[in-house]
């Protein structure tokens, strides 16, 4: 695994839809592994074809926590997985809540096609890490997305290690940021920004040592070129390149 992992943002909205942002999915495509989805609100089937990404190549699937904008676009992928994939193809699909999955199914069962539930692996986050494959290893890491409305579900930030680099996504945070998963040291980390304010997180992300960091995720107050240019001006105190992401944006690592 010694060539190029490419990252695309391929939705980078917050909890709706806008004029700009698709509800957030990331994908990572690693040579030797394939593509892992990190999160898949809608419409990252349709996102994901514009993008000319081949979808047999899709390994596995991360959803972070169970709100709409993070996981409604999961049963088109297992539609478009039963029905235009070849049989021998499995997912993976990790969720935070395995329970949930029953329902996902039984959601994409009421257009009467038949899911073959043999073709993906469902598995419930836990704390801790495993492997994917060869150099390629994955650790979920808890957060409190769910204080804001103050329920208590889980929440999960994901950190991956491919072959000596290191990504992180932070999923969804608490608005007061005590959940952020300090001390993830890596090349390159993916952020939400809608749930908390910039200014407030600044003296946390200091202390951080990320190669590049990536916004998603992304609030209404950031949407513009004039917004944006106020965000460069605020970041421009981190101790390394920061960024907000937009819909199909590519990243390398």
């Amino acid at each position: 695994m010694d060539e190029t992992v490419k990252i695309v943002t391929l939705g980078t909205s917050h909890g709706d839809p806008t004029e700009e942002r698709f509800n957030v999915s990331t994908l990572m495509d690693i040579p030797g592994y394939g593509g892992i989805l990190i999160d898949a609100g809608t419409p990252v089937l349709g996102l994901a074809i514009r993008k000319k990404y081949p979808l047999e190549r899709l390994r596995a699937l991360f959803i972070t926590h169970m709100h709409q904008d993070h996981f409604g676009g999961v049963p088109d992928l297992l539609k478009f997985w039963v029905k235009r994939l070849p049989e021998e193809r499995r997912l993976r699909i990790f969720l935070p809540e395995r329970a949930a999955m029953e329902t996902i199914f039984a959601f994409t069962e009421l257009a009467h096609r038949p899911i073959d539930r043999s073709r993906f692996e469902v598995s419930e986050l836990a704390r801790g890490g495993a492997m994917l494959a060869e150099e390629l290893r994955f650790e979920a890491v808890p957060t409190d997305h769910f204080s804001n409305e103050n329920r208590v579900f889980p929440s999960w930030a994901l950190r991956f290690g491919i072959a000596g680099k290191r990504v992180l996504f932070t999923g969804d945070l608490a608005r007061d940021l005590h959940d952020f998963p300090r001390g993830n040291a890596c090349d390159i980390a993916f952020c939400e920004l809608t749930h908390f304010a910039l200014r407030d997180a600044l003296e946390i992300l200091k202390q951080e040592h990320f190669g590049r960091l990536v916004f998603t995720h992304i609030g209404n107050e950031w949407h513009g070129a004039a917004a944006e240019a106020r965000f460069r001006k605020e970041t421009g105190v981190l101790p390394y390149p920061a960024e907000i992401a937009h819909d199909g944006d590519e990243f390398e690592l």
